[in-house]
């Protein structure tokens, strides 16, 4: 087990997470729920990166590759999409969804919501 990524934001942590998985890089985050709870805002206590959501791989050999995929991500998530209307049954489409939760249908061919 090696940590790869800390970060204060359990958001950024999970999207960085979520790079590593699509690339079949098994991971988990330590101190998932510590920051939040422990940090400066819940009990008054001076907030401490000790207690940060920490992205770690669980195949060290796998360290390097992890690392460059992460580097390469940045520091911002990507751009939220809009919601679409699917061409197909006429539902409100969430923008991250590739293909309608109703029918199946793909975007290609979606208007805006």
């Amino acid at each position: 087990m090696k940590e790869v990524f800390t970060h204060p934001d359990p958001t950024i942590v999970g999207w960085k997470k979520s790079i590593l998985e699509e690339a079949g890089i098994h991971c988990f985050i330590r101190n998932e729920n510590t920051s939040a709870t422990l940090g400066a805002g819940a009990l008054g206590l001076v907030q401490s990166p000790i207690f940060d959501p920490a992205l770690c791989i669980v195949d060290d050999r796998r360290y390097d590759e992890a690392a460059a995929l992460l580097k390469g991500a940045g520091n911002t998530p990507p751009v939220i999409r809009a919601d679409w209307r699917c061409p197909k049954c006429g539902e409100t489409v969430p923008g991250n969804f590739d293909t309608c939760w109703n029918c199946s249908t793909a975007q290609e061919g979606g208007t805006p919501a």
